[in-house]
């Protein structure tokens, strides 16, 4: 997940900072954060590229652009990011609606209310939406089914987009869906996605559109074993959500 934190005073930077290390490792222990500050809203939009970041901090009062300003920058590039305002008063909460900000920070605040305030986040729905991208294209994670390699080409098989086919080395793909533990090697030149498998039969995966996807023998029990943990881990974390 990245994040990104604007507010011109260290000390509320870091605070923020500590606050969602903790926030994540005691709800998302096998997430991976990186987070990268700026004190200004002008530091910040100048680096800005849309589909970057996850959530955003934003302070509302700071020299030069106030956080509404630097927001509504940012709504011009980014519909999806989640914009969560941190400020001294709530008289900007209003404004705050209207560049679709998803949570209201007053300082001074203790974890309670910063934990609170990520739940509306809906972290969730962040999550359904990621995507890598390739070339000129984006695909999201949920609509891949599997990739193998074909010659010098990767194809990515997808739900309802057909098959894409890049010339990528298959170590640039893994590399790329690395990140997300969903995404399982079944042998040498194929990945498969866990959250699309229905069941394992035998030496294959049943895909939940009825597709087969099969995997090394020799592995089974490897895999059997790599399949159960996820299923486990992602229902564990469904229940204490």
């Amino acid at each position: 997940m990245r994040v990104a934190i604007i507010d011109d005073i260290s000390r509320c930077r870091k605070d923020i900072r500590e606050y969602l290390l903790r926030y994540m490792k005691e709800n998302y222990a096998a997430e991976t954060v990186s987070i990268e500050d700026y004190t200004s809203g002008q530091a910040f939009l100048s680096d800005f590229m849309p589909d970057t970041y996850d959530i955003i901090f934003i302070d509302q009062y700071m020299e030069g652009l106030s956080g509404i300003d630097t927001a509504l920058e940012i709504r011009k590039l980014d519909k999806l990011a989640a914009l969560i305002f941190v400020t001294t008063s709530r008289d900007h909460a209003i404004d705050s609606f209207t560049v679709q900000a998803c949570g209201y920070l007053v300082k001074p605040y203790g974890y309670d209310n910063f934990a609170k305030t990520l739940e509306t986040a809906r972290l969730d729905k962040i999550w359904g939406a990621r995507f890598i991208r390739i070339e000129q294209e984006k695909i999201l994670l949920n609509e891949i089914l599997w990739c193998d390699q074909d010659n010098h080409y990767v194809q990515i098989h997808t739900d309802k987009c057909g098959l894409y086919r890049f010339r990528l080395s298959f170590k640039s793909l893994t590399g790329l869906l690395a990140p997300y533990p969903q995404f399982l090697t079944c042998y040498k030149g194929c990945i498969v996605n866990l959250e699309r498998v229905e069941c394992i039969i035998r030496f294959d995966f049943l895909m939940d559109n009825g597709n087969i996807v099969p995997f090394s023998q020799r592995d089974k029990k490897k895999i059997e074993s790599l399949y159960h943990s996820y299923i486990f881990q992602r229902e564990r974390k469904g229940m204490l959500l």
